[in-house]
């Protein structure tokens, strides 16, 4: 079975070239020996998390700046003694994202994008993940709709995490990790897997 990761990033915008600087996964060894879920499942977990170094600027300032709430934490949680710098950063992504896992994230494409536009491409490195990225809350939407709790659109991704049991106040959102763990609460949720910590 292909390993699953789940993955998230914190940039300085929406914009493709917005920089990334936050980067977090956690990846899904399946058929390893350490835990078995409900459908007999076995697997081991390792993380990723580190920052990147950019070029703030224009980024924090003028019309098109970052909001202020998500402006702020990024300037109370970056630090640059212990940034990664951009090619540092793609060797990592690339050997933790190595054979070609699934993504799991919230709107995956938008992280797999901006890293293979900022990070990976300028280093010549092929994207490594499987190119069927996994949105969870697509998933969240189907299982609701197969167990007929699915509520009409739009909808919204705290109502969906709750609908399925997760409550997403106990997650440190807005933070790459903290959307990671958040992310693989709601796989989890749905596919019967044990909760982690």
């Amino acid at each position: 079975m292909t390993d699953i990761v789940f993955m998230d990033t914190e940039t300085l915008g929406l914009d493709i070239d917005a920089p990334i600087w936050e980067f977090a996964a956690i990846r899904r060894h399946i058929n390893s020996p350490e835990v078995a879920d409900a459908s007999g499942i076995t697997s081991t977990e390792c993380r990723l998390h580190i920052q990147i170094h950019h070029y703030p600027d224009p980024w924090l300032a003028g019309p098109d700046a970052l909001p202020e709430q998500f402006a702020a934490d990024y300037r109370d949680r970056f630090d640059p003694a212990n940034a990664l710098s951009i090619p540092v950063a793609a060797a990592l992504i690339e050997g933790f994202l190595s054979g070609r896992p699934h993504i799991i994230g919230a709107v995956p494409s938008f992280d797999t994008a901006r890293i293979s536009h900022q990070l990976l491409r300028p280093a010549r490195i092929p994207d490594p993940w499987h190119y069927h990225l996994i949105d969870v809350e697509n998933v969240v939407v189907g299982y609701l709709a197969g167990k007929g709790e699915l509520f009409p659109p739009p909808w919204k991704s705290d109502q969906l995490s709750a609908a399925v049991g997760v409550d997403p106040e106990v997650f440190d959102r807005h933070t790459a990790m903290g959307d990671v763990l958040w992310t693989r609460a709601q796989w989890d949720a749905v596919m019967g897997c044990s909760p982690r910590e």
